[in-house]
């Protein structure tokens, strides 16, 4: 099972259309729940489909059992069902499934689901919940990334709320929780299979820093180098010693790189002459042809982290600096967002590096505090293992860049990318996030670090 901190494009077209329509009651104990058309053979009845997901689902002849499904086409799919359920009660709900899938049951606020892959055949996925004081809860069926069809809904009463095992995938909107569990590696606890990692490792000893794959890392890969925090926060630490990803890199790093094809190796991570493929995209002020090749047009990174320690030893211009936050090119990086905390200092600042094609060297946005190696305190500035949060938001030739902390916004920017140079047929972009040492001065057990608790991106 994966979990997210934050709704995937899927899961928030499932937030969107969720409706409460009060359909049967519930059972006694450790019985099974009669459900309306639970295998689809009344078509669509008993499910409620909105305008928007109707295009997207449809009835197959492909079933588990007797003669009919529904299948699941693309991202805004989605269908579902409102039951009666006793409060304070535990409750399994069963679905077979073929293809990609995602099921889960709205209790309240509280969302519980799980994600699940079929290659061959029909398998079945499952999502526990607890009721709490709620006396209906909504059970809907989405789209996981893929195509997916779904069949023999069935849903029990398990007994009375107690001790029992949920879905470890859980969103709570009123809480503001994230189901977030120490338990669980960050594969479990985010939605990682649209990232591959790189670690300051060599263990194929090729020379260069190890990087860990879609699958591998959705899977519930850890390390010394990426693991999951007592809070259930996604860890990132990186020493300045340690491997590179090439010769041409000064720093080493733990560090995300999106990729969109979520682990379908078939699609190559990059095209080496820059040419845009499914793996990667490109800015809406790119050429048509550059626009449908890419896998993406535009987008937006979300992250809230607390920034827990940075380097104090090395060459004062390096001294305190990492990246936690880029969107990366063929060659070039159009935004490389810093934290920095001088030794000296209580408060760190954050600001962003631009680098353009008609510029000799990189353009600055100071945001917080300044970027100088003798800043005082920053009145507005962050201090380490302090929450905060950043959005860069990607369209055409602008770069729109927020910070902020408990909601409100700290400080904001925009860098016109007019003249950079990144609106033509030959180069990609990709997002980055983690921690990007920037210091290679220092005592080489030195480290940067930082724990992620949201982690979104959005095309």
């Amino acid at each position: 099972m994966r979990s997210v901190i934050t709704p995937t494009n899927c899961l928030k077209a499932i937030l969107a259309t969720l409706y409460i329509t009060g359909l049967f009651t519930g059972s006694a104990n450790a019985q099974e729940v009669s459900l309306n058309n639970p295998g689809f053979e009344n078509g669509r009845d008993g499910w409620t489909i909105s305008e928007k997901a109707k295009p997207d689902v449809s009835l197959s002849n492909d079933s588990k059992s007797g003669s009919r499904s529904i299948k699941i086409l693309r991202s805004n799919g989605i269908v579902n069902q409102t039951v009666t359920v006793e409060p304070n009660a535990h409750y399994k709900l069963s679905v077979s499934h073929k293809g990609l899938a995602l099921v889960g049951v709205k209790v309240g606020e509280r969302i519980y689901f799980n994600r699940a892959v079929a290659k061959r055949g029909w398998k079945t996925i499952k999502v526990s919940f607890n009721t709490d004081e709620a006396q209906t809860a909504s059970i809907f069926l989405g789209y996981g990334g893929g195509e997916g069809r779904y069949d023999d809904v069935e849903l029990r009463r398990d007994g009375v709320q107690g001790d029992q095992k949920v879905s470890v995938n859980v969103l709570s909107k009123s809480s503001g929780g994230s189901g977030l569990s120490s338990e669980l590696p960050p594969g479990k606890n985010f939605d990682l299979l649209g990232w591959n990692i790189s670690v300051p490792t060599d263990t194929d000893r090729n020379g260069k820093s190890d990087t860990i794959k879609e699958r591998e890392l959705s899977a519930g890969y850890e390390s010394e180098f990426f693991y999951t925090g007592d809070d259930g926060g996604m860890v990132f630490k990186n020493p300045i010693d340690g491997y590179k990803t090439s010769k041409n890199t000064s720093y080493t790093r733990t560090e995300l790189r999106e990729m969109l094809r979520r682990g379908n190796t078939a699609i190559k991570t990059r095209f080496e002459d820059g040419t845009p493929n499914k793996n990667n995209w490109v800015f809406s002020s790119a050429p048509l042809e550059a626009q449908i090749a890419a896998g993406a047009v535009d987008g937006i990174l979300e992250a809230t982290l607390a920034v827990n320690h940075v380097t104090t030893t090395g060459k004062r211009n390096q001294v305190g600096r990492v990246i936690i936050g880029q969107i990366h090119a063929k060659d070039d990086e159009p935004i490389r967002l810093y934290y920095r905390k001088l030794p000296e200092n209580t408060h760190g600042s954050i600001y962003a590096a631009h680098e353009s094609q008609s510029e000799p060297k990189d353009i600055y946005y100071e945001m917080i505090g300044t970027r100088s190696q003798s800043a005082e305190n920053p009145e507005n500035g962050i201090k380490l293992n302090e929450k905060f949060s950043y959005k860069i938001d990607a369209k055409g030739n602008s770069l729109f860049v927020t910070i902020s902390k408990d909601g409100i916004i700290l400080a904001e920017t925009t860098i016109d990318m007019t003249k950079s140079g990144y609106d033509v047929e030959d180069d990609y972009m990709y997002f980055k996030a983690g921690v990007y040492n920037q210091n290679n001065s220092g005592d080489p057990e030195d480290y940067v670090q930082a724990t992620f608790y949201k982690l979104k991106v959005t095309h």
